[in-house]
């Protein structure tokens, strides 16, 4: 068994295990909701790779990683002031719990965002958790600025997001 991790695109024979590895990761978080549909997971092709980007990291042939990018869609958009229109939003960024602390999320992030500036885009958004400290420590050591906290509702609940931006160039 190797330590070694391959970066490539997400494929659709990727589809369960992308499920598996966010639910891991986002449980070892604290922050995984039973019963919520996730439903840009269910279409990750339609929802990013026709202008944005998927990734995954194998060890072996197992995934341990992900993280995406795609053009804002409305979602935090409104959440965020005064954005450039070449602005993407990161998502879906995980590490199985057994495999982090190995630079693995650092890896498919650096070629998300050289995809993205590649891709045209000059500034990345993305939220996190007041409770996802490690993430919070991930993005500000990678350049991100933490914006502001904004209150939302999801999946009929309150919370709490915590905005964060990054300009590429």
């Amino acid at each position: 068994m190797s330590d070694e991790l391959v970066v490539r695109r997400y494929r659709p024979e990727d589809a369960s295990a992308v499920k598996r590895l966010h639910a891991a990761a986002m449980r070892d978080a604290g922050t995984f909701t039973e019963g919520v549909d996730d439903a840009d997971l269910d279409a990750v092709e339609e929802m990013y790779l026709s202008d944005g980007e998927f990734l995954v990291g194998a060890v072996d042939s197992d995934l341990v990683a992900m993280g995406a990018y795609r053009p804002l869609d409305g979602g935090t958009e409104p959440l965020f002031e005064d954005l450039p229109d070449a602005t993407a939003e990161l998502k879906r960024m995980r590490v199985a719990p057994d495999h982090q602390r190995r630079g693995f999320g650092k890896r498919v992030y650096d070629e998300l965002e050289d995809r993205a500036r590649e891709a045209g885009f000059r500034t990345l958004v993305l939220d996190t958790t007041p409770a996802q400290t490690a993430a919070q420590r991930f993005y500000e050591a990678n350049g991100f600025v933490h914006e502001r906290d904004a209150d939302v509702t999801f999946a009929g609940e309150r919370l709490t997001l915590r905005l964060y931006r990054k300009r590429l160039d």
